[in-house]
This record gives structure tokens, C-alpha cells and sequence, in this order.
């Protein structure tokens, strides 16, 4: 008797606060969340010492009287749900009631708040909790300072400045690129990083948070179901990224994690991009409530919506389609080294950068008429290094073509259309057994031999654990025949579904590259000619099926930038 006992509230709120604050990025994305949630249309966040020293808020919200301001730092005191029901229909960027008492619990934390009638603040430290008049000035600011000085462990494990510091502006930013029409203010150590201006331009955003090179280069793109609304940017392959933090996702301006919907979006630029680059996309789901639960996990990072699979499916179509109706020539890339100053932070990715350090930057340069329509004729003038093409357009722009990528395009495309209009089955070259471990033996049902009779697979039983593999797809021929088909039936086994699609377009693409023209390959300048004319017929001309750029355009007005004949 007597081993188990009612935790205080000071220590349950330390227990909480270790997983709703988990660095001071949390503590910024959940004060400026109830900002949000407050109706605030300004909203200035000044971080000190990469939030180990101080954390400032500052909103112009409704505001709180006396007893609610007291009551909001008790544990799971919220003005957010009040019912099971609303549990159910969160309309709220938060609802727990659990931050403000998790960040006091692991901080010194004042917060002054007033309605306009009347103001009140409140200094909260371990268990003293102070409370005083305060201007009536309508809003909440709140400041948190000496964060985890009393959890020396979660202190101790922190990042560096640097990586800390980064990830407080990544969760601002992709808060005010969620909320367009909230004026958001950045500072690092009484040093502006952005501003934005709340006007409702998420364009506009766009640019204040990631510089106009970025804003230039996104596409637009819009979606509506009964179900839910997608919109938002699609970034051009010249901004693509080494990493996938530049894919946001918005669901009800709330920044989310979805794996399948990260997924669908790589498939989407499948195309456009070469595997090893993700590309930049601002995508916004405007989904009824009730179809979503957010209830998942303390961070509401993760979140659970019952139309995942059909909204996937929806983007892999779109994103494609959407990018395919804009010029997608890639520009030249200019390099050098140079000290970055403050007001060269818009043409490189949000991250604090050492101060006083040289840097290696390659900049995107923004062209005139960059978005005119190539696939007027292109005029073939001569060749270089029997690689490349030298082609002029009616814009008077250079254009140089990679020979073997604008074959591989037109041998792609048209190998796509012989799969899906011709007889695709036909005889493995040399008998193929497949054996199979006892365990996923069991599993190949009847069932899932029939999915794979249906993608040109057809498997008969030849012994124990072992099948004959009888007819494979016609493009089968151009992979490694074993590959193929134990990937198929590794699909089939594990995920219970094949990507067919994913499958027979990488063989194609694999085909079309063997069967293309090489480099270091003389051509005639009809020959030339004829290659721009099919490559520009085709349904993607920028790009090869690998996601290589085709062509490179060199505008005139980068000509005669590079001559100095426009004052540059």
C-alpha cells in the first residue's frame, strides 16, 4: 500500500511539457498558434540567443481579462472545445490547454494581455505565480525566458545556435506563408529576418519569407472536390532542393506531416526532377473538419485524414498536368563567392548563416520573358562538341539542347504509347524460376496471382515454394527480368498493391536511353532541325524522362546583360 500517488500539478506539467515543448521552436509555434487562434492580424516574434535566454510574442489578439489570463496557465484550461463533439470538429490551430502551463512549467514566463478594458499581467515562476495591472492595450505579448533552466537534460541536448535558431524561423515561416493575411514580423537578436505584410497574398508571402527568386519561379495550381480544396504553388525544377523540408503542406493552415502526400508530390514531379532533387511546393487543403484528426500526437504535427488515398491520388494527376501548361526551360546558373550580407538572404534558403564567414552561393538569375511560350519554332544553328545543340527562338533567346536528353523525351513518349495501344506479353527469354521463402509462399495467394496476371505477370506453380514465371510485360525485356518480377511479387506480398504505372515507366525511361542518340554524335543541321521539331511535339519537351533539363535558354536580355550593353 501506498507506492501509488497523485502527482502535483508542478511536475505533471514538467511531464507534459516534455512532449508538447520539445525545443524553442515548439514554444514559437505554440504561443504564436493561440496568437492565430486569438484573431491576432499582427503577430511579432523576437527570438535572443537562439531562444535559450528569451522567446517574445507580441500580438494584437482579442486579449483576455483577469480570470481567464490566470485560468489559461492551469493544465488543460482552453476557450478552444468545450465539448466531446467539438473534439470532433476542430476548427482551432490549438485545444488542448496544455502549452502555456507545459512552457511556464519549464521556463520564467510573463505574459500581459488585456481586451481593451483593463489590463493584467502575470509573471509565472515554478510555482509562485504573481499577477498585476498591466496597459490596456488589446492583445497578449508574452515572454519566456531562461528556457529549461530548471531541466538541465533537455538544455544539454539542444542543437547548436545555428540549427536552433534555423528551426525557429522554418516554424514561422511556414506559419505566416499558412496565414497570408496576418502581418507577421521575424527577428534574430534585434536583427529583422522577415516581414510580411498581411495583405492575403500568399504570393506575396512567398517572397518576404523566401526571396523573389523563389516567388518567380512557382507555378499556381487549384483543385475542388466535394471532399476538400487544394491549392497553392507548384516551385519550377530550377528551384528544386537537395532536401524535402521545402514540400509544406498546409491543411487548414495548420502545417502538417503526411508521408503519402510527400510521396504523391515526388511522383507528381517524377518527370520534371532527377530522384535525388525534391522539389519547393506550397500545397493548401482546405478539408471539412470532420474529416480530420488532429488528436494524434502532443506536437498536432501528424494528423490523420479519412481521404488520404483519393487526395494522393488527386496531386499525383494534378501536379503534372499543372506544370506541364507553363515553360519549364531551365536558365543558366551563375556562380561565386561572396559574404553574405543581409540583403542577400532572398536568394538563399532560409537558414542563419555564420556571421562574417564566405560562402559559395549559385543563384538562379531571373530572366525577362522567361515564361513565353517555347514551343514556337525553334531554329537549329550548329552544334557543340557533337553534344550539344545551339537552336535561336523568335525572342532572339539562345537555346542549347542536350541531344541525348531531347532524344530520350521522344523515344519515352512514344515507347508510353506503343505500351498502352500494343499486345505487351510475351516469353522470358530464358526459363525463370522464382523461389520464395515458405513464409511468403503462403502469402502469394490466388488472389494475388490474378492482380499480377493483370500487369503481364503470369506465374504457374513449378514445385515447392517455387513458380515458373511463363510471360512477363514486353518491357520487362529492357530490365534485368528477375529484378523485375521479384520486385513485382515483393509488392504484391508486403503492400498488398503493385505501382504498376511506377514500374513500367522506369523500364520504359531505361529503354528509351538505351535506344536514343549518344553524345559525341555529329549531325547534320536538317538532322538537328528534325530532333527540335520532335522534341518540341512531345507532351514534355523541358526535361528527359530521368528529370534532366532538355534545353537551357539564354534570354536577350541575359545576352545582353552578360555584355554589359543594359547598364549591369
Amino acid at each position: 500500500m501506498g507506492k501509488i500517488i497523485l502527482l502535483d500539478n508542478a511536475l505533471s506539467n514538467m511531464i507534459a511539457a516534455g512532449e508538447v515543448v520539445e525545443r524553442p521552436s515548439s514554444v514559437v509555434k505554440e504561443l504564436v498558434e493561440n496568437s492565430l487562434d486569438a484573431k491576432a492580424t499582427t503577430i511579432q516574434v523576437a527570438i535572443h540567443d537562439a531562444g535559450r535566454t528569451k522567446i517574445v510574442v507580441n500580438d494584437n489578439g482579442e486579449g483576455m481579462d483577469r480570470d481567464d489570463a490566470v485560468l489559461a496557465l492551469k493544465r488543460h484550461a482552453t476557450s478552444k472545445i468545450k465539448t466531446e463533439f467539438d473534439l470532433f470538429r476542430i476548427k482551432t490551430l490549438g485545444f488542448r490547454g496544455e502549452a502555456l502551463p507545459s512552457i511556464a512549467s519549464v521556463s520564467k514566463l510573463s505574459m500581459e494581455t488585456s481586451t481593451g478594458q483593463g489590463g493584467t499581467k502575470i509573471e509565472a515562476h515554478e510555482d509562485n505565480i504573481s499577477i498585476s495591472d498591466a496597459p490596456a492595450r488589446t492583445g497578449t505579448t508574452i515572454t519566456v525566458e531562461e528556457l529549461f533552466y530548471n531541466t538541465p537534460a533537455r538544455l544539454k541536448y539542444l542543437k547548436s545556435d545555428q540549427t536552433e535558431t534555423s528551426n525557429c524561423i522554418e516554424t514561422l515561416s511556414r506559419l505566416a506563408i499558412g496565414h497570408p493575411h496576418v502581418s507577421f514580423t521575424c527577428s534574430i537578436d534585434e536583427k529583422l529576418v522577415f516581414k510580411t505584410s498581411g495583405r492575403g497574398d500568399q504570393l506575396e508571402t512567398i517572397m518576404h519569407v523566401f526571396g523573389t527568386i523563389a516567388a518567380k519561379n512557382m507555378v499556381p495550381f487549384s483543385y475542388s472536390c466535394p471532399d476538400f480544396t487544394i491549392s497553392g504553388y507548384l516551385g519550377k525544377p530550377d528551384i528544386a532542393k537537395s532536401n524535402r523540408y521545402y514540400m509544406i503542406t498546409l491543411l487548414n493552415g495548420r502545417s502538417v506531416y503526411m508521408p503519402k502526400i510527400q510521396a504523391a508530390i515526388i511522383e507528381g514531379y517524377r518527370d520534371f526532377l532527377p530522384s535525388v532533387r525534391f522539389p519547393f511546393t506550397i500545397i493548401n487543403l482546405k478539408v471539412d473538419p470532420s474529416l480530420v484528426d488532429v488528436n494524434v500526437h502532443p506536437s498536432k504535427r501528424e494528423i490523420r485524414f479519412s481521404k488520404e488515398d483519393l487526395l494522393k491520388q488527386i496531386l499525383i494527376e494534378i501536379i503534372p498536368n499543372h506544370l506541364k501548361q507553363t515553360t519549364l526551360v531551365a536558365q543558366p546558373l551563375v556562380s561565386n563567392i561572396k559574404k553574405i550580407l543581409p540583403e542577400h538572404l532572398e536568394s538563399v534558403p532560409l537558414s542563419f548563416l555564420e556571421p562574417d564567414t564566405e560562402y559559395s552561393v549559385t543563384v538562379p538569375q531571373p530572366s525577362v520573358g522567361s515564361d513565353a511560350p517555347i514551343r514556337s519554332k525553334l531554329h537549329a544553328m550548329t552544334q557543340i562538341h557533337s553534344t550539344y545543340i545551339v537552336a535561336t527562338s523568335h525572342t532572339g533567346a539562345l537555346i542549347l539542347i542536350d541531344q541525348h536528353a531531347a532524344a530520350e523525351r521522344i523515344n519515352y513518349e512514344k515507347f508510353q504509347a506503343m505500351a498502352k495501344t500494343s499486345a505487351y506479353k510475351v516469353t522470358p527469354l530464358v526459363p525463370l524460376l522464382i523461389e520464395l521463402k515458405p513464409s511468403e509462399a503462403r502469402l502469394l495467394d490466388e488472389t494475388k496471382i490474378t492482380a499480377l496476371q493483370e500487369t503481364g505477370l503470369t506465374l504457374v506453380p513449378f514445385g515447392i515454394n517455387t513458380y515458373q514465371v511463363t510471360q512477363i510485360p514486353i518491357w520487362a525485356r529492357e530490365y534485368d527480368e528477375r529484378q523485375y518480377v521479384e520486385g513485382l511479387i515483393d509488392q504484391i506480398i508486403h503492400l498488398d498493391k503493385i505501382d504498376i504505372l511506377a514500374i513500367r515507366d522506369e523500364a520504359i525511361a531505361s529503354k528509351s536511353c538505351k535506344r536514343s542518340l549518344k553524345a559525341n554524335q555529329s549531325l547534320s543541321i536538317s538532322e538537328m532541325q528534325k530532333l527540335i521539331d520532335d522534341l518540341l511535339k512531345t507532351d514534355n519537351p523541358f526535361s528527359c524522362p530521368h528529370g534532366r533539363p532538355t534545353m537551357i535558354e539564354f534570354s536577350q536580355y541575359e545576352l545582353e546583360k552578360m555584355f554589359k550593353r543594359t547598364g549591369f
